[in-house]
């Protein structure tokens, strides 16, 4: 008649086998760690849209970065601006179209008197199709035209929004930096007129009232 195990064999092949299924666990935790620092970046890509690394505040800060390193100084955060930049690339988004007129019309103007923003000044610089915030301001800073309203000491305050629509049969994110110089009279009644246009081209412009 064989033998039973003794209590020491038993407690030794159980621990031993612990001990392999705890390195075994460790081996696949090291193996997942080490694709995962290669592999996070593309899975983020594939699973998330390309809309999502295009950041307001972060265009915000670039904004001032570049302003700096032009010695402008910084431009305030306007919500009255952004509430006016959200509007319009909402009504890009949902429509589906990429320009300071709206293909009824509707001028960059209209968006800043809707949102209550009184100027001396206002510029407006559009975007579309990036996928990044540091992209955006990069693609900006070497148009010369773009470049002149994020540096332009004429402007005071800012306001940045972004907005996912369908664009040309794909779905990408719809940029707007607003810039703005308010009236320095605080009783001036906001003006249904269009500004008097300094320079324009498809997605830049800017305008005086003075």
């Amino acid at each position: 008649m064989p033998k039973a195990p003794s209590r020491t064999r038993k407690n030794t092949r159980k621990n031993n086998k612990l001990l392999y299924e705890v390195a075994l666990g460790l081996s696949v935790v090291a193996v997942a760690v080490g694709l995962g620092v290669q592999s996070v970046p593309r899975i983020i890509m594939d699973a998330a849209d390309s809309t999502a690394a295009v950041i307001s505040s972060t265009l915000v800060d670039l904004v001032n970065i570049d302003r700096q390193a032009a010695s402008v100084t910084q431009l305030r955060v306007s919500p009255i601006l952004q509430k006016a930049a959200q509007a319009k690339a909402d009504d890009m988004a949902s429509r589906g179209y990429f320009a300071h007129n709206s293909p009824d019309g509707i001028t960059p103007w209209h968006w800043l008197a809707l949102a209550g923003y009184d100027y001396a000044y206002a510029g407006e610089n559009l975007a579309v199709d990036f996928f990044d915030s540091a992209e955006v301001e990069k693609a900006w800073m070497n148009s010369p035209l773009h470049r002149a309203n994020i540096t332009s000491e004429t402007f005071t305050e800012i306001g940045i929004a972004t907005a996912t629509g369908i664009y040309n049969g794909h779905e990408t994110t719809f940029v707007v930096q607003m810039f703005g110089r308010p009236l320095g009279n605080s009783e001036a009644l906001l003006s249904t007129e269009d500004p008097a246009i300094i320079l324009s081209t498809p997605d830049f412009i800017a305008a005086s009232r003075q």
